[in-house]
């Protein structure tokens, strides 16, 4: 489980398959059982719990709100990891990020910014090219293999 929480290293893309998507959906199948066994033990009216009950109630209990409250960083490792596989840094991974908010932000505010004709053509392109970026990355991250042999982020995960 640390080697998820690390931003170090490089993984397959069979290792991302199985060792990210397939835990995360063992994960949250858990954690749901989890859930529905602890409820009947412990409602959510508890002092304990009821700063946190709407999100609790949200998420359908704790163990699948802290699996949620995860899932975004773990998959920023992963992706990072992947990134790395294909040889690239995770600038790459900062830059896109950056550049997605910033298209988000001049999405959001398009009518504001152009006048009443131009201000849906700007919130398409931004839309589509938000598109566009995620759908790369995708494609790198899940179908692309890896660099053959050692890079500066380590070695071939296929070769051991």
């Amino acid at each position: 489980m640390l080697f998820l929480l690390t931003p170090f290293g490089r993984v397959s893309r069979q290792g991302f398959w199985l060792g990210y998507v397939a835990l995360f959906v063992w994960l949250l199948v858990a954690a749901r059982f989890a859930d529905s066994v602890m409820r009947v033990q412990l409602p959510t009216e508890s002092a304990l719990l009821e700063p946190f009950a709407w999100a609790i109630d949200l998420a359908g209990g704790p163990f699948t709100l802290a699996v949620i409250v995860l899932l975004p960083w773990i998959t920023a490792m992963m992706i990072l990891k992947r990134l790395h596989d294909r040889g690239f840094g995770g600038l790459l991974l900062v830059w896109k990020l950056v550049l997605l908010i910033g298209l988000a932000f001049v999405a959001f505010n398009a009518h504001a910014i152009a006048p009443p004709p131009w201000g849906g053509v700007l919130e398409i392109v931004c839309g589509g090219l938000a598109l566009l970026m995620v759908l790369r990355v995708m494609a790198i991250v899940m179908f692309f293999g890896g660099q053959e042999g050692d890079n500066r982020f380590g070695p071939d995960p296929l070769a051991s």
